[in-house]
């Protein structure tokens, strides 16, 4: 049964970002050719589907996805869900372009889009019709889901609501969010730089990854680190850095600043370090002895404070950032250039 049948405009190799809604997660990429742009009609429907008929579409577009982008082991993308669960396959005629599933529960999950359709609203649409079936059909109210932190501005833009609670999936830093059907209320404001002013103490390792990519969706103009410690999660984290990137260049304003206490032999190795390299215009790393805490603020709202045990932020405490961004710059007017890490042309 189709539920949802549409019509657009398809730019397959467009220019502009494309948008990948991947297990509940957003990612961003540019073509970078500004000749490669060849329109065609896109004839997409979302149909209701199920794992017994359905499931070579299905298993093509989350392997491709899930398994072959994104590296997801097979043991943990494949699960007894699947033959329970309403699947939502959206098809360009008869090429699958996209999936998403819903549990019983009201939880979403396992939402991918085909390279070749991002940037077309297909997640989107994808989620409106699972909240219209799951509404309708299934008489639910509320719906779930384990969003992976880089797509927060996605979900958020569509309405859901986030609980302060990060964990792991699949190697993955996500955060659950969760949306009330049949309401009209105004977007939360949590985890929002410059209007979410509740100081948050979070006990998961995860949580200063989930945290940092959160913000850089919103108006952050900038980051001053000190980094005490380089060998934290979060700057061991691949997701991190991709989020970085895409909000560095999403201006030329942007810039990130980094102090450490020292250096080492190696530490031109670090990730930090080489994706410092690639970016050595936009972030700066510099040494002073003085550095003791691991702290970022998010110029020029708030900060994230990253301590032995546990993360404690405040997206809103224009105060304390102005404060530590005081003793930031004081620093850095007598810190040294780096003489280990090597500098690389992109």
């Amino acid at each position: 049964m189709r539920i949802w049948p549409t019509t657009a405009t398809i730019n397959q190799n467009s220019c502009r970002p494309w948008l990948a809604v991947n297990r509940c997660a957003t990612y961003w990429y540019n073509c970078g050719n500004a000749t490669c742009c060849t329109a065609r009609r896109l004839n997409l429907q979302i149909e209701l589907a199920n794992w017994t008929v359905h499931k070579d579409a299905l298993r093509a577009v989350r392997r491709r996805v899930f398994i072959d982008e994104q590296g997801v082991p097979e043991a943990l993308e494949w699960d007894s869900d699947d033959a329970s669960a309403v699947h939502f396959l959206a098809r360009d005629g008869k090429r699958p372009a996209g999936c998403l599933r819903l549990l019983s529960n009201g939880t979403l999950g396992r939402m991918a889009v085909m390279p070749e359709y991002r940037g077309q609203h297909i997640g989107s649409q994808l989620l409106r019709s699972a909240e219209q079936h799951y509404l309708n059909e299934m008489r639910g109210r509320s719906l779930r889901a384990n969003v992976q932190t880089q797509a927060y501005y996605f979900y958020w833009q569509n309405g859901y609501s986030p609980e302060p609670d990060f964990n792991v999936d699949a190697g993955i830093t996500h955060i659950r969010m969760s949306k009330v059907l049949g309401r009209t209320l105004s977007p939360s404001e949590q985890f929002i730089p410059g209007k979410d002013s509740q100081r948050y103490v979070l006990n998961s390792p995860c949580a200063a990854n989930g945290l940092l990519q959160i913000a850089t969706q919103f108006s952050v103009a900038g980051l001053a680190v000190h980094c005490a410690d380089l060998q934290l999660p979060v700057w061991r984290d691949r997701d991190t850095y991709t989020r970085l990137t895409a909000w560095l260049r999403a201006s030329r304003r942007r810039t990130m600043q980094i102090l450490i206490p020292s250096e080492y032999a190696g530490i031109a190795d670090h990730p930090l370090l080489q994706w410092q390299q690639r970016l050595s215009s936009r972030v700066q790393i510099q040494v002073h002895s003085s550095v003791n805490q691991n702290l970022i603020v998010l110029k020029p709202h708030g900060y994230i404070d990253i301590q032995r045990d546990q993360t404690i932020a405040c997206f809103t405490d224009r105060a304390r950032a102005a404060k530590e961004l005081e003793l930031f710059k004081e620093l850095l007017r007598s810190s040294q250039m780096l003489r280990e890490g090597r500098r690389l042309r992109l």
